[in-house]
Parts: C-alpha cells; structure tokens; sequence
C-alpha cells in the first residue's frame, strides 16, 4: 500500500527538526531531510529517497549542514545505506557538504553534470566516484523496478544544471527550478497561499534563470512525464496542480537576459 503523505501536508504539521514523510510505499520512500536554520544563508531542501534499502541523498547541502542532515536521515534509514549522492549543479548551497559525506562513507557514487566533474575536486581530496550526467540525460534504476531519470536543464540557471525524476513517486527534484527564497523565520516546505508563492519566485526567477528561451527547452523536455509534485532545492514544494500552474506561470516570465536586455531596449 502507498501513502501520498505530501498531499496532505500543512505548515502547522511540520516539525523541522525531523525528516518529514512524503511519499512511502513497503520498497519506496521519498524524505524532506532539508535545514531551515532562519539565519542569513538561504534555506535549503534536501531530500532522501530510500529503495528496497538502498539510499539516494539528493541536493546534501552546505558544509555546515552535513550534521543536521545526517540526524535527519539516521533517524529513518541508516546513512550508511546511501549509495549515491545526487548534485543538480555546482553551487555550495548544493554539495559543499561532500567531503564530510565521503569521508563518514567513501564508497558514495556521486551523480553530477558532467561539466561539473573536474570542478568537484576543489571541495575535498579524496578518491570519488563519480557518474557524470551529460546532456543526453541519465537513467539510475532501482530495484524496485522504477527509476530515477536525470535530465539535462542547462542554463536553469547553472551552463550544467540536471533535475531528476523520480518514477515511482512522481516527484521532480528540480533544484534551482521553482525556488522560493521566503524571508527569514518563516517554514514553507509547502505552499500555503499561491500569490505569495509567485511573488517570491519571480525575482529569484527573473535574475538565476538565463532565457526564456531555456526555460521553454526544459518545459518541453518534462512535458511528458507525469509529474505529480515539483521539489525545489529552495522554498516550497509544488503539489498536483501547482506543478502545472508553476510551468505556465514560467514559461510566460521574461527571464535572464530576456528580462534584463529586452529585445525593444
């Protein structure tokens, strides 16, 4: 039997300070296991998603987020059972936390773009492991028979951005796609009002996204896929018909060089 635990999740549910249930089946389940530390760095999501007892770490976070996310995860699945550690892109908000996680288990694989492989090294001096995502995409199975399809977003707004699906589930793990930077002191792992979501997406969205014309090529990659819930590495999660709200409200923003040079300037 599944449990959908992300369609009925509220902010008043939400106890931060544990991993929070968002999907759970007996062979698959999918963990908020992210850091709201309401101080001057920007919040991050990170999620965990445990298969048949195999463990998939996604968007780890900074350093100083490694020990917050290692508790989390601990307290439903041992760490020591993660296999791959998934980084849509470069930023330290993303992965600078890898050298503590290589060094608690260096027998990680890391999933990465590929333009970011040799960037990777300057966070840590060890030996990896690693499964470059080139722009072709990249398909992990599990071993419940679903799997975990990486797909290229360049320029959203890294030159070598990927976003996973997750097929069991459904769920995008979208990284910076979707961002919602809330101000300080406020928990929205999911959305309560949608214009207050919108109007905090935009200029995150405006500025770090690079073209329209970018944002048009990755709505059109995922259009196929049945996405029931968009998960940002920032801000809160988009349930059922926010996804699709969230892809029309995107495609028609004016974004990177195409909001900041417009054509008739």
């Amino acid at each position: 039997m599944q449990t959908d635990c992300l369609s009925t999740l509220t902010n008043r549910d939400i106890d931060i300070t544990k991993a929070i249930p968002l999907y759970q089946s007996p062979d698959h389940h999918v963990y908020w296991v992210g850091t709201l530390t309401r101080g001057e760095e920007i919040e991050c999501n990170s999620y965990l998603i445990v298969d048949r007892g195999e463990g998939y770490l996604l968007e780890a976070g900074g350093f100083d987020r490694f020990s917050p996310t290692l508790d989390k995860v601990n307290s439903v699945f041992s760490a020591q059972s993660i296999s791959h550690l998934l980084f849509s892109h470069q930023d330290p908000d993303v992965c600078a936390s890898i050298s503590a996680w290589l060094e608690f288990n260096p027998g990680l694989t890391v999933v990465c773009p590929s333009l970011w492989q040799r960037f990777m090294p300057h966070y840590m001096a060890y030996n990896v492991k690693y499964q470059p995502m080139g722009d072709k995409g990249l398909t992990l199975p599990l071993k419940s028979g679903g799997q975990l399809k990486c797909l290229s977003a360049p320029y959203l707004h890294s030159p070598g951005n990927m976003v996973t699906f997750d097929s069991v589930s459904g769920f995008l793990f979208s990284g910076d796609i979707g961002a919602a930077p809330y101000p300080d002191g406020e928990t929205h792992v999911v959305i309560d009002d949608w214009k207050v979501q919108v109007d905090t997406m935009r200029g995150f969205h405006q500025r770090y996204m690079s073209s329209s014309r970018a944002v048009a090529a990755f709505i059109h990659s995922v259009a196929g896929l049945p996405i029931k819930a968009i998960l940002p590495q920032h801000g809160a999660i988009l349930r059922g018909d926010e996804a699709h709200k969230f892809f029309q409200w995107l495609g028609a923003l004016p974004c990177g060089v195409d909001y900041l040079f417009p054509a008739n300037s």
